[in-house]
């Protein structure tokens, strides 16, 4: 029960970003949305609305030869809690997965922040790589290899980092891996982490816009 009302707000919140918001510029407001849209889900099915009714009785003589016992009640229990479990193991061994593979992640992210030189300048720390891949930041350790960009390059792409680094956005991506997780089974879960991940970079890529004069040159790197 709790799976199936956290999906449905899920689904409700994600096409009213579709909907209303994912072609709009406010790119901060749409990024609380999205997280807002995470937070109920994972409240709202806790929260129960008490429906009291009032249930009178007019005749005290019940007439029991109406009520029928089914051959079939217990075949149906049983086959309604083979369901159950079916579903249930399933669910559990989909979230072990992806788990599982969440924990790896974290753990090659860990490594590469360990075993590569760092150099810290003010609340960033800086780690340069060998390594064939892009530049990212995970809260404020940014990493990057140099010999894939020029300076001007590479002070771009630092600049952009910094944003996620300043605004945490590390902690958004943290919170929808986790709720991957938890709904890896619905569909839209996936499309919603796209599409808070990319709203993460229309903000990053629209402060960078503001701050630097060779806009043309940042598109190009892009």
């Amino acid at each position: 029960e709790y799976l199936l009302k956290a999906n449905a707000v899920i689904i409700l919140f994600y096409l009213c970003y579709k909907l209303f918001l994912q072609n709009e510029t406010f790119y901060q407001s749409n990024r609380f949305f999205l997280l807002l849209g995470l937070l109920v889900a994972s409240i709202i099915p806790f929260i129960i609305i008490p429906i009291h009714i009032e249930a009178s009785i007019t005749n005290d003589n019940i007439d029991l030869s109406n009520f029928q016992i089914a051959n079939n009640t217990t075949a149906e229990i049983t086959n309604s809690y083979d369901y159950y479990e079916i579903f249930r193991w399933s669910y559990l061994l989909g979230a072990s997965f992806f788990l599982v593979r969440f924990m790896i992640q974290l753990c090659s992210l860990v490594y590469i922040l360990l075993r590569n030189t760092s150099k810290k300048e003010n609340q960033f720390t800086f780690i340069e790589t060998n390594d064939k891949q892009t530049a990212f930041s995970f809260f404020k350790y940014i990493v990057y290899n140099p010999k894939h960009f020029t300076k001007e390059e590479l002070h771009q792409v630092i600049l952009h980092e910094k944003i996620h680094a300043k605004q945490y956005h590390s902690l958004d991506i943290l919170i929808i891996k986790i709720a991957t997780i938890l709904f890896w089974f619905n569909p839209l879960i996936w499309l919603y982490n796209k599409s808070l991940q990319q709203n993460l970079e229309f903000i990053a890529d629209n402060e960078i816009q503001q701050k630097i004069s060779n806009k043309k040159s940042y598109q190009t790197l892009l």
